[in-house]
């Protein structure tokens, strides 16, 4: 009996499904969007309200070649005075949050 059981399965070809409990990957909220200098009121969506330091990647939820690209802009916006570096400007306080911060 065994021996016969073995054979018959040994014959189905395997059954090749998804994993239905498999979560979607996560995605970048800015890959697709050209990030500039100019742009305050996205870039101030990354820095803190009250220090002024930029959000990490675990807060932000951004890919790594993004995070980078951001830091690097608010350094440049803010080296070029388009951007308090202390704090956050108070006009995009009541800005929609991009990144899930709770502050």
């Amino acid at each position: 009996w065994r021996r016969l059981k073995q054979v018959q399965t040994d014959h189905l070809p395997p059954i090749e499904m998804e994993n239905p409990y498999k979560e979607p990957p996560k995605k970048c909220v800015l890959c697709g969007i050209k990030v500039d200098y100019k742009n305050v009121q996205l870039l101030s969506q990354f820095v803190s309200p009250y220090t002024g330091r930029i959000y990490g990647r675990h807060l932000t939820g951004l890919c790594n070649k993004k995070q980078k690209e951001i830091s690097k802009t608010i350094k440049r916006a803010q080296v070029l005075g388009f951007m308090p570096v202390m704090f956050k400007n108070t006009s995009f306080l009541t800005d929609p949050k991009i990144c899930n911060v709770k502050y």
